[in-house]
């Protein structure tokens, strides 16, 4: 009893001499036998565990004094068979030993010693033992890292899930905007002109392909400018509220055809999508030609699901596709307008028109052409533009009179027809008047003879040399027109005849024939050939331009003898 006395006193002194004098429990398990101390713990600070046992080299007596044996650990993991706190301490005091057995655990095993009798031993401690290195995955951290790991996942998981969402709504969204591109009218898009005035077959046509009646081919509407082709399809666009139909305009820059084509279509080419701003640009982001390809997978793939549903094609329109310059850019771009045409004509779920006024535009396209069909649009005839006339000028001019001014003076052209019937009450001879002024002096400023020119109007001189030799052939013929390999012949260089059609001087019709633009033109070729000294002027132009040409070709070599030495040339 003294011995222990002596052993409390000094573990006291221990206690009472550690930092903070923090000490949490103390716990005595002991039996006055085998030198009347069996087992002693001392429970500190919830870490720290005193173990004293009357064992070989645990404790010694020498000088009325113990030998205590401390064992030391870092309190690492957290205990769950303790009231200790959970948090981990990343500098652990170095005295601190390890937890071996808590008070709650030794009270468990003496109880089961007094209901086990017979020697039975009690369940291992999941921390006891080999068992106490069997860590569960949750307990390699502390709580607050665990929180951590938890809310980091949970925080990832969260924006993959929001991300995986957004892109599912935006993809639907983008095909939703463009299917209400095809059914919602464009109210800007208005015809001004009745259908009454097109009542001939090839009017019908187009009125049946834009209402979605017609499937397996792709169109190509060509006519001069002015004859209406695109009032034609506006009202025909019209008639059916506009319903399947997205018209676009085209043009010769490929960027801005395909801003026109997106706003159209009512695509933003993925601009708007929130996930660009976290992914690097592509290198061809850039391509215009692959914007293009991109918007017509999502009108691909909204006819396909429509026409599913309905049966009806879409009908897609681009406009004007003579824009397009004849180079490689604007070759590719037609290329691949063409290339989806003819791939939608055989599925049968899209029908495009394009529409032009130049030939070379039917050249172009005629050697791909497979399903392609083309509709010829001529000027009003000669009754029809008479009753337009005498409709829109209510009965101001006799019929006769409008006979006359359609058949002899302006034609069936409705451009033209448009421009008289502007001012109703305005005097329709001096309409006419204007109106042949301008264009003569159109053609005059495009293909004028120049007898004195200078050389920098060398190309624009033998551009209207050739275009007046043509015109000549022209006039004298009795239909006053010529075939193509006919003009080739006159003008040399088939490029002119493709430049000629472009300016809007001639006509080159599906049949392969050549023409003057409209009854103006043909008027004012006529007074030009008929006039006197016509002849001599041009072939002025031609011998100066075979001097031009002579002087381009020559170069002089002067030699100087002003210095008379030798070595002087």
């Amino acid at each position: 009893m003294i011995q222990f006395r002596k052993f409390v006193k000094l573990a006291d002194k221990l206690i009472l001499n550690r930092a903070n004098n923090h000490v949490s429990s103390i716990f005595f398990t002991h039996n006055f036998q085998n030198n009347n101390i069996k087992n002693t713990q001392f429970r500190m600070n919830s870490s720290l565990i005193i173990n004293v046992n009357p064992k070989r080299n645990d404790f010694t007596l020498s000088n009325d004094s113990f030998k205590i044996n401390f064992i030391q650990h870092h309190k690492r993991f957290y205990n769950q068979d303790t009231n200790a706190s959970s948090v981990w301490d990343p500098y652990p005091v170095p005295t601190n030993p390890l937890i071996d057995k808590s008070a709650e655990t030794a009270l468990d095993q003496e109880n089961y010693k007094k209901s086990h009798p017979h020697g039975q031993r009690p369940p291992s401690s999941p921390q006891s033992g080999r068992n106490k290195y069997n860590i569960p995955i949750f307990n390699l951290f502390s709580p607050r890292v665990n929180d951590a790991i938890l809310t980091t996942v949970m925080g990832i998981a969260a924006v993959g899930f929001g991300g995986v969402m957004y892109h599912t709504w935006y993809e639907w969204h983008e095909v939703r905007k463009v299917l209400q591109s095809f059914l919602k009218p464009a109210y800007l898009l208005k015809s001004k002109i009745k259908e009454t005035y097109f009542a001939r077959d090839e009017y019908q046509e187009i009125f049946s392909v834009i209402a979605g009646d017609t499937k397996g081919k792709y169109y190509l509407l060509v006519g001069e400018n002015g004859t209406g082709k695109t009032q034609l399809v506006l009202r025909a666009m019209d008639i059916v509220n506009h319903y399947g139909v997205v018209f676009c305009e085209a043009h010769s820059d490929p960027e801005i055809f395909k801003t026109r084509l997106g706003r159209a279509l009512n695509y933003t080419f993925r601009e708007d999508y929130i996930g660009g701003l976290f992914a690097r640009e592509a290198p061809e982001r850039g391509s215009a030609l692959l914007d293009v390809e991109k918007a017509l997978n999502i009108v691909e793939e909204v006819a396909y699901k429509h026409n599913l549903r309905h049966g009806r094609p879409f009908v897609l329109i681009i406009n004007n596709i003579h824009n397009f310059k004849d180079d490689e850019d604007g070759c590719d771009l037609l290329e691949l307008l063409q290339q989806r045409a003819e791939a939608w004509a055989s599925s049968g779920f899209v029908t495009m028109v394009f529409n032009t006024d130049d030939y070379s535009v039917y050249e172009r396209m005629k050697m791909d052409a497979t399903h392609m069909e083309t509709i010829r649009v001529h000027d009003l005839e000669t009754n029809d533009a008479v009753k337009y006339l005498k409709e829109k000028r209510r009965g101001l001019e006799s019929e006769e009179e409008l006979m006359h001014i359609v058949k002899n003076r302006i034609g069936g052209r409705l451009s033209h027809l448009n421009r008289l019937t502007k001012v109703p009450d305005a005097d329709i001879y001096e309409a006419i008047s204007q109106l042949e002024d301008e264009e003569r002096t159109w053609l005059i400023n495009a293909i004028g003879l120049i007898p004195n020119f200078d050389g920098p109007e060398y190309e624009s001189q033998k551009y209207a040399v050739a275009a007046w030799k043509l015109i000549r052939e022209m006039i004298k013929s009795p239909t006053k027109s010529v075939t193509l390999s006919m003009g080739r012949d006159i003008t040399g260089n088939p490029r002119y005849l493709k430049k000629l059609d472009h300016d809007g001087i001639i006509i080159i019709d599906t049949e392969n024939h050549i023409k003057p633009d409209s009854q103006i033109s043909i008027n004012f070729f006529e007074e030009v050939i008929n006039s006197k000294g016509f002849g001599e002027k041009l072939a002025k132009v031609e011998k100066r331009l075979e001097q031009v040409e002579k002087d381009e070709r020559t170069r002089e070599l002067i030699w100087s003898n002003k210095n008379k030495r030798s070595w002087w040339i």
